[in-house]
């Protein structure tokens, strides 16, 4: 009786094709990459553990976007994304997965996304920013925004603007631009026209060319972090927009200073600015402020280690302006605190804690 005979080779060609198509379909990266080239126009979730690329200039979002933990956003080209009308996005990371914003050149988040080894790495300016545009209910936690603000144009990598409302609680930003651009201060959190009530608590930042502008109505508590293993920013303040206060706020960080950058700014009638003990005041040239209600609206102005002082003074909460020892701090850098009390002499303060203003400022 004849043997049935095997074709040895197509069947080993057979199981070894198997074999590859299993390795596979069990590979976890196969499908793990996203590239985003459409605007987003209906409500969308970016999942846990997928890297989603940004290939388009100009990503705007008319609706909710929820990304969720562990997730990581590369932006191409430096492209920004822009949110409109009802878009919002919800960025709800943890402490071990945290959601991550960053360049196409990173490889140390995702992989090699732009598949060129070590030809290229990632760097301030990389990407545009994330522009909540008049976004009222965005809120990011454990969020890392890395490398982004794209310098000459927008410096921010997250940009508050048209009085947007948002939150950020435990996020990072790191290695990002912020400039001073057309004489006024860009921060790589740039919530210099945000809503007053815009929540920034318990974030840190630095490696920033300027880390943080704020709305001079905003409350900042004394949570955040301005430094990392010895690594801090070029320009390592809060810089503060806007030249008028109507509501009661409280100005409590001590590790870096606020800084008054505004002709004027006015701390309007009946109205209240706490300041927490070690809390320094800086003001840029021929800045000044007028308390309405006089000094017993400006609450702890006299408290422990507290100051009023020039943007060149690098003796209280360092080189805030950034350039070494270009500058030296000398009398009259600034003009004075004008204190505009209905009941009594107007003036202006002459506490010992005010530093390098102009002696001479003549009453309003």
């Amino acid at each position: 009786m004849k043997q049935p005979k095997f074709y040895a080779a197509p069947l080993i060609i057979l199981l070894i094709g198997i074999a590859l198509s299993s390795c596979f379909d069990s590979d976890p990266t196969r499908d793990s990459v996203v590239t985003i080239s459409s605007n987003i126009t209906t409500p969308v979730t970016w999942e846990s553990g997928k890297t989603y690329i940004v290939d388009k200039d100009n990503l705007y979002i008319d609706a909710e976007l929820t990304i969720e933990p562990g997730a990581t956003i590369k932006i191409m080209n430096e492209g920004n994304i822009i949110l409109r009308t009802s878009g919002n996005i919800i960025a709800n990371g943890t402490n071990a997965t945290p959601i991550v914003f960053t360049s196409i050149k990173d490889d140390n988040h995702g992989n090699d996304d732009n598949q060129d080894g070590d030809n290229t790495v990632p760097a301030a300016g990389d990407w545009g920013c994330i522009n909540l545009n008049g976004s009222q209910n965005s809120t990011f936690s454990y969020c890392q925004f890395l490398y982004g603000g794209r310098d000459n144009t927008n410096p921010a990598t997250v940009d508050v603007s048209s009085e947007a409302k948002a939150t950020f609680n435990n996020c990072t930003f790191a290695y990002n631009s912020g400039a001073l651009l057309n004489n006024m201060y860009v921060g790589a959190l740039n919530a210099s026209n945000a809503d007053k009530n815009t929540i920034i608590t318990n974030c840190r930042f630095f490696g920033n060319k300027v880390p943080m502008t704020i709305n001079a109505e905003m409350s900042i508590d004394n949570s955040n972090s301005f430094s990392n293993e010895g690594l801090s920013n070029k320009c390592n303040g809060i810089f503060v927009s806007g030249s008028n206060v109507s509501s009661d706020i409280s100005w409590l960080e001590d590790e870096v200073a606020f800084v008054v950058t505004a002709p004027d700014l006015e701390i309007g009638m009946n109205t209240r600015l706490t300041l927490g003990n070690n809390v320094v005041i800086k003001f840029a040239e021929h800045s000044s402020m007028t308390v309405m209600s006089g000094e017993g609206c400006l609450v702890n102005h006299d408290g422990p280690g507290v100051f009023f002082t020039s943007l060149k003074d690098d003796e209280h909460k360092g080189d805030t302006n950034g350039d070494g020892n270009a500058t030296i701090p000398s009398v009259a850098d600034w003009t004075g605190i004008f204190l505009d009390n209905w009941k009594s002499t107007k003036g202006f303060a002459d506490w010992d804690n005010i530093l390098y203003n102009d002696p001479q400022a003549t009453a309003k």
